[in-house]
């Protein structure tokens, strides 16, 4: 039976290295000894060094048309792997052409203050959900105000900067208009630039989270650092200190058209810390690792970046998320409890004005596998096996396999 994605006996070549999981498979030692890592750390660490490397196990492929068999090596599917995130990214992009407007869409980035970054990695679980609502509820709160309506938002959570340092930011893609609460009208920005103003909207912003922080703070699910506990003064002058400063929420351009939104968007919602096109080099006798980074403060210009193995590795760490916290989330009318409704709503008013709610489908998003003895496509997964070797039979009726080119 042959393989669908055969291997060279021996070693990695160097560029297959030349990835994350070839990186980690080469340093796994170092992920227990020289680093002091959660278990929940190592534990996607291991997934991603042996996604594809048939420790997880393998797919069973049968060609319809020619009765050929093929194996291949079954990937980790894990959230933090950039191998699984850019086919995901694709089957999440066609999902999201049915909740697509024909309408300008805006970009928003809302950061923290550098000052509360061992913050938020000490109580991620608490202060991650803050950071998406009071974000998200921002512009829900402007719209309303200003639109008199409901605009949808799609917001993503990144924490990472270029040179992978701890940068928690949440981006949110925003509908150009807000559709009333009677669903009968939709209105418009006459902020053509940035749909509503930048500093207005960093200031409420940071009036939320600091009212969140300080609640959470008060009921005993988040410790303030060392300088606000001594008594309630210096707590209030941490405060303070907070409130005063001018919070960096960045509004981009609006996108040329709702089909960049989307491509836009497939780059975004899915990405990791680390692409593996990034990674440029990687010595094994001076255990150290090269990949390029793009320096914002000197033009955009594309820069490579050397760290020691463990150094890559604890910044690669410090962007694995907790168990069960939702990176992707949707507020608004593309809420997933509204969503049908009132997109529904949206495009038929939309329609009427004469604007073409139709969105073309990309053939060659889904392109089917094909059989490497025929050629024909349309290979269908008819079993796999598990990380223990154990046979398991699909036995409904499988649909056509999609090319993962990632």
């Amino acid at each position: 039976m042959a393989a669908l994605c055969p291997k060279a006996e021996g070693a990695e070549t160097a560029r297959e290295k030349w990835t994350l999981g070839g990186l980690l498979r080469a340093f796994a030692p170092l992920l227990d000894a020289s680093l002091q890592l959660g278990a929940h750390q190592r534990r996607v660490l291991r997934q991603l060094a042996a996604c594809g490397e048939g420790e997880l196990g393998e797919n069973l492929y049968e060609c319809p048309h020619c009765g050929a068999r093929h194996w291949a090596p079954r990937s980790c599917g894990d959230r933090h792997c950039p191998r699984c995130q850019a086919s995901k990214s694709r089957q999440w992009l066609d999902q999201q052409m049915r909740s697509l407007l024909p309408v300008t869409y805006y970009h928003w980035v809302f950061t923290l203050p550098e000052e509360l970054n061992p913050l938020l990695l000490a109580h991620q679980r608490q202060l991650y959900p803050l950071l998406f609502e009071c974000a998200a509820q921002s512009l829900l709160e402007f719209g309303r105000h200003r639109l008199k309506g409901d605009i949808g938002i799609t917001a993503v959570l990144h924490t990472w900067g270029q040179k992978l340092n701890f940068h928690p930011h949440v981006h949110g893609i925003v509908t150009g208009g807000a559709l009333s609460a009677d669903k009968k009208r939709w209105r418009s920005s006459r902020q053509r630039k940035y749909l509503f103003p930048k500093n207005a909207v960093a200031a409420l912003f940071r009036g939320k989270f600091l009212a969140g922080l300080r609640e959470l703070a008060s009921q005993g699910e988040v410790e303030l650092p060392g300088a606000a506990l001594r008594n309630e003064r210096a707590r209030e002058k941490w405060f303070s200190l907070l409130y005063g400063k001018r919070w960096n929420t960045y509004a981009k351009r609006p996108f040329g058209g709702p089909k960049q939104v989307l491509s836009y968007l497939a780059n975004y919602t899915h990405r990791v810390a680390l692409s593996n096109r990034r990674i440029v080099d990687v010595d094994e006798q001076r255990q150290s690792v090269t990949f390029t980074y793009r320096d914002y403060r000197d033009r955009s210009k594309v820069k490579q970046l050397t760290l020691p193995i463990p150094e890559f590795i604890r910044r690669f760490s410090l962007h694995i998320l907790p168990p069960g916290l939702v990176r992707l989330r949707h507020y608004g009318i593309l809420g997933n409890n509204r969503r049908k409704t009132d997109i529904a709503a949206a495009r038929q008013i939309l329609q009427q004005r004469g604007l073409d709610v139709t969105i073309e489908q990309d053939p060659l998003r889904n392109e089917p596998m094909r059989c490497p003895r025929c050629g024909e496509a349309g290979l269908r997964m008819i079993g796999f096996t598990d990380r223990h070797g154990a046979l398991h039979v699909i036995r409904r009726a499988p649909a056509p396999a999609v090319c993962d080119s990632s």
